[in-house]
């Protein structure tokens, strides 16, 4: 029987050709079966594991050589300041997205009312990160498949965010035309079908439909600029999530669709994460006289 230390210590060589975290994953997954924070591993490690524990931990270990993401097999991400379930329906939430979070606070007012839609909402990370830090705001969070969106509402409820509304829709459909936001977000689809990273890592295991889109990975971000200034108020702001290769293409249609002050945002790895752009009062039909 060997003690908890010595089972992470073995694990830890079982992953190290399969993560580059061997270590830290090996330790998340212990923690997971023991329901215990690292601060009891560190103090308590040299006890020795029961055999269920040993059994449930090498399960996991197994799985994690295969290739499966830790947070699908542990069930939760922390993002922004929220614990968010996940499972193999939604996307994971990277780090790398809390910079549209923190770009889309820096234009929202936090004294006074203000609407904010977000497409594709997969987790709800998005649109509760905002909702949290804006109480006073409303949120309506659209997501195209129905068990996300269940994963997103129960994220809500976990969070004890209320100011958010989820719908079911394929992008705008569901959204009334008389209805207009300060802000619309989105982390769309922007993976390249034939892009050779979707056959590594996490991304084997994730929801396809949540990565790729045709024209190279443009065509969801296209429709969704081509579509906006319809549902956005006057000096309302888009901010889109795309690749790092995409900065160019999303603020030339950022510009052909009316916006200004297009501005891109780097992530945490200094690499091109998202682009804002704001509607003018002006027309769209009178910029193109």
């Amino acid at each position: 029987m060997l003690s908890y230390t010595a089972l992470i210590n073995d694990a830890t060589k079982q992953l190290y050709d399969t993560t580059e975290t061997p270590r830290i994953d090996s330790e998340v997954l212990m923690q997971h079966v023991l329901q215990k924070d690292i601060a009891w591993l560190i103090g308590y490690g040299d006890t020795l594991a029961s055999a269920d524990h040993s059994k449930a931990f090498y399960d996991l270990v197994a799985k994690r050589h295969s290739g499966q993401p830790i947070a699908y097999l542990i069930g939760w991400r922390d993002f922004w300041t929220l614990k968010l379930t996940v499972n193999e329906n939604v996307l994971i939430p990277r780090p790398d997205t809390e910079t549209l979070v923190e770009e889309a606070l820096e234009r929202l007012p936090k004294d006074r009312s203000i609407d904010v839609l977000e497409l594709g909402t997969g987790s709800g990370a998005i649109a509760l990160s905002i909702a949290k830090e804006r109480p006073l705001a409303s949120v309506i969070a659209i997501e195209y498949h129905d068990k996300a969106l269940e994963l997103a509402k129960q994220n809500g409820l976990n969070n004890n965010v209320t100011n958010v509304e989820f719908r079911l829709s394929d992008w705008f459909a569901s959204i009334d035309q008389s209805e207009r936001f300060d802000l619309i977000a989105s982390n769309p689809p922007y993976v390249d079908p034939n892009d050779p990273h979707l056959q590594r890592g996490d991304l084997r295991f994730e929801p396809i439909t949540a990565l790729t889109a045709p024209e190279n990975g443009l065509a969801d971000i296209r429709n969704i600029i081509e579509a906006a200034p319809s549902y956005l108020k006057d000096n309302g702001w888009i901010i889109i999530e795309h690749g790092f290769n995409q900065a160019k293409e999303v603020a030339e249609l950022l510009g052909k669709n009316g916006f200004s002050q297009i501005t891109l945002h780097k992530d945490i790895n200094q690499l091109p994460r998202c682009t804002c752009g704001k509607k003018g009062a002006i027309s769209q039909e009178a910029k193109k006289q």
